[in-house]
């Protein structure tokens, strides 16, 4: 599986239905309605080496079997409401320790006097379109009951090709372009090229869009 996920930040509300409208003729259907909520954390702890980074972010996603990913530097934790979901794959290379508890959730109620939290954005009642070569996820993003702007997360399942996708995404931003967007943050980078993981991979797809 493959994935992307572009944050247009100069949009209106309204920008939602524009994208509706310019992809209708490639839909196939629309399904079910999404949500995610994306934390930035910081470490109040001193004298930290300089190359080491303050910052940590947690992405919750309901799309994705209620998973949420925490992601500090290039290392991610995935902690889900229902161990079912989490794949055995993460819990043996470390990734994961079958807590349902998610790790945002720790950090907040017993590690506080060390993390506090920066940032919260969401996405609630998102729109999911489905085309031929594409899941399209769209919604408006808000921070703190303010309009953010609008983002959108590109799934591609199967075995793709790199290059098949990234023509696929081209299709998408010239659909942007045909509504008067051009100025917007795009991310399809794997967190970590020789070890990819689809869940990871997106979360850091956030980070990158959505870190300020």
């Amino acid at each position: 599986m493959s994935s992307a996920v572009i944050f247009i930040e100069k949009s209106a509300p309204a920008t939602i239905t524009d994208f509706h409208d310019v992809l209708s003729n490639d839909l196939i259907s629309v399904k079910e309605k999404w949500s995610f909520e994306f934390k930035t954390f910081r470490l109040t702890v001193k004298n930290l080496p300089p190359d080491s980074s303050r910052l940590m972010h947690s992405i919750s996603f309901s799309n994705h079997g209620n998973k949420t990913v925490t992601i500090k530097n290039k290392s991610a934790v995935v902690t889900s409401t229902n161990t079912g979901d989490i794949p055995t794959s993460l819990i043996l290379n470390g990734c994961s320790s079958r807590f349902c508890e998610s790790f945002d959730h720790l950090l907040t109620s017993k590690l506080s006097n060390l993390w506090t939290q920066r940032q919260s954005i969401k996405g609630d009642f998102g729109s999911t379109y489905q085309t031929a070569e594409l899941t399209i996820r769209a919604t408006n993003v808000f921070s703190y009951g303010g309009f953010k702007g609008l983002l959108l997360e590109l799934e591609c399942e199967g075995d793709v090709q790199d290059q098949d996708f990234e023509q696929r995404v081209v299709k998408i931003r010239k659909y942007l372009k045909d509504i008067g967007i051009e100025d917007y943050k795009i991310c399809c980078e794997s967190m970590d090229p020789l070890c990819k993981n689809f869940t990871c991979d997106l979360a850091f797809q956030y980070v990158k869009v959505l870190e300020l």
